[in-house]
């Protein structure tokens, strides 16, 4: 007989890859038929808010009016009702030349624009956890209780549930509880890595790989973990992954960021992170990424990379912009500008979970010389690639 549970077929079982990466609050660029499919039945279940956008290239390899002057522009021309391109109303908007999609027919793009919807969300699995027919009961936003075993089962949504409580590793251990996670590429990058924790990624339930009753009905008559260490932490942290105290282990980070940087650009993971009306952001970061390439040229261990301090900085800035910086406190501001600008488009675009120091790392007083403190692009989280024209991929 067939569980009662979310594992029914339906038609996006096969699209797995296509709604984990949607459920998150981002874009995704020539998307597929299977990423539309997918949105569609994301935006019918109530669980996103997707607007789609048509766009063609400026320089498509399979368009008519291939090669432009510049073969390698990677303009994107987004069509809009009411424009009239017999009237030059389409233009790239990164070499400015006229572009014709219809004389040409153009090859069309589609561009998906997602935002995830936390109430969704919450509906969702409260109608999934109803129809186990155990008997539910919602605590509070992101909560819930099942009727199952002696003590009952608790399912937490990670991301909609606000009380740390019931994401702390001592309510795990004591109670019963399947923790869902929205978007999968946080799960294994926040969650705490302890075997005995039931997680469960909210495209699993979707696509029907999940047997939610079988999981809820194995929580229900599992034993409590054995032999854990008596530290406090957090399961899921809305940050970083959380880092064990006890026991005493190496230091060690999961992430790391691709960084290019171009003649006006910089690039982390294939977002542009600094505007380009931020010409003292780019100039510094450009002044920190060159000496971050000539420490890669040394050889140099990842510790002992260089950072650059507020007074050499300013100098610096002056030399190349011919002012003379007279306030150390405005260098100061730039950097902490810049570090917030760049953590703020990688999480808004991508999702993904970044520290304000991931990629401007602020290097504290040891005493040991002017490169002993100050600011560098850190060494441990980021991966220098050539810059390429077109960053922003698919």
């Amino acid at each position: 007989m067939a569980s009662r549970s979310s594992r029914r077929k339906s038609g996006i079982s096969g699209l797995h890859s296509e709604v984990s990466r949607l459920l998150k609050d981002g874009g995704v660029t020539g998307a597929s038929k299977g990423f539309c499919t997918a949105a569609a039945h994301l935006e019918k279940s109530g669980l996103a808010r997707v607007t789609r956008h048509e766009y063609v290239k400026c320089a498509d390899p399979e368009d008519r009016d291939f090669p432009p002057k510049n073969r390698n522009c990677p303009g994107r021309i987004y069509l809009r009702d009411g424009f009239d391109e017999s009237g030059y109303d389409y233009r790239c908007p990164d070499c400015e030349r006229p572009v014709f999609p219809g004389s040409y027919k153009k090859r069309r793009h589609t561009e998906l624009r997602v935002r995830v919807l936390p109430a969704g969300i919450t509906d969702y699995v409260s109608e999934k956890l109803k129809g186990l027919g155990n008997g539910m009961k919602q605590l509070c936003d992101g909560l819930f209780r099942v009727e199952a075993g002696d003590m009952g089962v608790v399912v937490c949504i990670v991301d909609c549930c606000e009380d740390e409580k019931y994401t702390t590793r001592d309510w795990a251990s004591n109670y019963p509880t399947c923790y869902i996670v929205v978007n999968q590429k946080a799960m294994e990058e926040r969650f705490l890595d302890e075997a005995w924790l039931t997680r469960l990624c909210l495209a699993d339930l979707v696509c029907g790989k999940a047997d939610l009753a079988q999981i809820i009905q194995e929580l229900a008559e599992s034993a409590p973990p054995a032999a854990l260490s008596n530290v406090s932490m957090p399961v899921y942290a809305k940050g970083v992954k959380p880092v064990r105290v006890q026991p005493v282990e190496p230091v060690r980070t999961d992430r790391l960021f691709v960084v290019q940087v171009g003649s006006k650009t910089v690039c982390v993971d294939g977002v542009n992170v600094v505007a380009p009306q931020s010409s003292t952001g780019f100039l510094i970061f450009r002044i920190l990424w060159e000496r971050f390439i000539d420490d890669l040229k040394s050889g140099l261990e990842l510790g002992e990379f260089r950072a650059l301090n507020v007074k050499a900085l300013g100098a610096e800035l002056g030399q190349r912009t011919g002012e003379y910086i007279e306030e150390l406190m405005n260098v100061r501001k730039s950097v902490n500008r810049l570090q917030a600008g760049i953590e703020t488009a990688v999480k808004k675009k991508l999702g993904e979970p970044i520290d304000r120091e991931d990629i401007i790392q602020t290097c504290k007083w040891q005493g040991t010389g002017d490169d002993a403190h100050g600011y560098r692009i850190n060494p441990f989280t980021v991966a220098a690639r050539p810059f390429q024209a077109d960053v922003r991929g698919t």
